[in-house]
C-alpha cells in the first residue's frame, strides 16, 4: 500500500489486512522451510548419526516405491551424465549419492534372486520328475 509519498505504509496492528498479511507471511515460510521427515526444527534435538540414518531410511523407502528397474534406468542416465547424485528423487526433498543407489541395487538385486530363488527350483524339480515319470510310462506301455 503507497500513501501519498510512494512510501510503504504498514497496516495498523490487529487489522483485517495485517492478519491477512501475517497468514500469508507464515504460510510462506512454512512452505520455504519444510521440516525433513517431521523432526525438530532444533538442529540439536538428535545426533547426527541418528538423523542420516533416518534419511538414509527415506531414501530406501522412496526407491523401493520407484522399483528395481525404474531406479536402475535413471541410475545408469545419470552415471553417464556424470553426476555425483541421484535427482530422480528430488520431488521427496531427497538425494542420495549414486554410491549410496548403487548399493541398494546390490542389495536389491541379492534380495529378489533370494526370493524367486525356491520357486525357479521347486518348478525345475517338477519338470524334472514329470520327465522321469512321462519316460516311465513310455516304457511301461511299449
Amino acid at each position: 500500500m503507497l500513501g501519498s509519498g510512494l512510501t510503504p505504509r504498514t497496516p495498523k496492528p490487529g487489522s483485517a489486512l495485517s492478519r491477512l498479511l501475517g497468514k500469508r507471511n507464515q504460510r510462506r515460510r512454512e512452505r520455504e522451510e519444510p521440516s525433513l521427515a517431521g523432526l525438530p526444527e532444533d538442529d540439536h534435538a538428535l545426533p547426527a548419526i541418528v538423523v542420516r540414518a533416518q534419511e538414509d531410511a527415506r531414501c530406501r523407502r522412496a526407491l523401493a516405491r520407484v522399483g528395481y528397474v525404474k531406479v536402475r534406468a535413471h541410475y545408469q542416465r545419470q552415471r553417464r551424465k556424470g553426476r555425483d547424485t541421484f535427482i530422480a528423487l528430488q520431488y521427496e526433498g531427497l538425494e542420495p549419492s549414486l554410491d549410496f543407489v548403487r548399493d541398494w541395487l546390490a542389495e536389491e538385486r541379492k534380495r529378489i534372486l533370494t526370493r524367486t530363488r525356491w520357486p525357479f527350483l521347486m518348478t525345475m524339480l517338477v519338470t524334472i520328475v514329470a520327465g522321469i515319470v512321462f519316460v516311465a510310462v513310455a516304457r511301461v506301455l511299449e
